[in-house]
């Protein structure tokens, strides 16, 4: 079953332009499961389309059959995807509580949260992210490539961080980093990092190893 907390437009371009084409059907065609008929969902059906006729896509007619046993790496952004990126633009910010069932997506910016960030909601920026406040929900930064983007909370309580397509989930946080200040980042193998994050005058603890790494989607469109 598709991870509905990540069956969003942006996740399913993040997949396509990452060459997990199967990824990017299975999360459009989710999204047309239950929408409304509307221009957005008649743009869907057109990238659907296109999607799965793409000789990219291991289910498409006379695609190749991808082995089983290649490693999956991330793709880094083109200079024009960096450029977009790190184009100066205002801060998305938030002064209000992110209930659940909410989706806040900071596109080409960072995002920041000046208030709690509940079980159940979703934290999506194309920058970095900073939550001034409990981090209960999900939360990735550098939502389209960019691998140097970092979360920051006061109180990492979250169901699932990530920067790009790296992640941990609650289970893999360091117990000593629970409900603490943390930061999480991409290592240089690209998987997530959470170490604890220095507040006041406090003095910085030395990063703490995640008991798992994980990769946002699996092999069919599913978060594992």
């Amino acid at each position: 079953m598709l991870d509905t907390m990540f069956a969003t437009e942006t996740m399913a371009e993040l997949s396509a332009r990452q060459g997990r084409v199967g990824d990017a059907v299975a999360i459009y065609r989710h999204l047309l499961t239950d929408a409304a008929p509307g221009e957005l969902t008649e743009k869907w059906r057109r990238r659907l389309a296109e999607l799965e006729t793409s000789p990219t896509n291991p289910t498409s007619a006379g695609a190749p059959a991808a082995p089983s046993a290649a490693p999956r790496t991330a793709v880094a952004p083109g200079p024009v995807e960096a450029a977009a990126a790190a184009s100066p633009r205002p801060s998305l910010v938030i002064r209000e509580p992110v209930r659940s069932g909410q989706v806040i997506y900071a596109e080409g910016r960072d995002l920041i949260v000046v208030a709690p960030v509940h079980a159940g909601a979703q934290l999506l920026a194309d920058g970095n992210i900073h939550v001034y406040g409990p981090l209960k929900g999900r939360a990735v930064a550098g939502a389209h490539g960019l691998r140097d983007a970092e979360l920051f909370c006061l109180s990492l309580e979250a169901e699932l961080v990530g920067v790009d397509v790296g992640y941990l989930l609650s289970e893999d946080i360091p117990p000593g980093l629970w409900s603490s200040p943390a930061r999480v980042s991409l290592t240089a193998g690209g998987t997530c990092a959470v170490s604890a994050l220095p507040v006041g005058r406090g003095v910085a603890v030395a990063p703490a190893a995640p008991t798992r790494a994980r990769r946002l989607f699996g092999d069919r469109g599913t978060a594992r």
